[in-house]
């Protein structure tokens, strides 16, 4: 049996998910910690209302989860910066 893996939802040596101060730190460190929550702040309706409760209250952060997906649009960030940006989460 042959398991095809879609690396756009799966990429390869990056975590999929880290923990919310994991991910915090790193944007902090990268300088996209004001960008992102400026996005997050911005984005209108209960869209945005839900995106702010996912943002203040998760545990931790999923590499595929749409509000992370639509950021990473939103900052116009590739799928190897995403990768980075998680294996730098995950050494903090």
């Amino acid at each position: 049996m042959i398991v095809k893996i879609d690396r756009e939802l799966n990429p390869p040596d990056a975590p999929l998910s880290v923990t919310m101060r994991q991910a915090r730190l790193a944007l902090l460190q990268t300088g996209l910690l004001e960008q992102v929550n400026i996005a997050i702040q911005n984005l209108p309706g209960s869209q945005g209302e839900a995106a702010r409760i996912e943002w203040e209250f998760s545990s931790a952060v999923e590499r595929n989860r749409p509000l992370l997906q639509s950021l990473a649009v939103a900052l116009n960030l590739t799928e190897a910066q995403l990768d980075d940006l998680f294996n730098l989460a995950a050494t903090l």
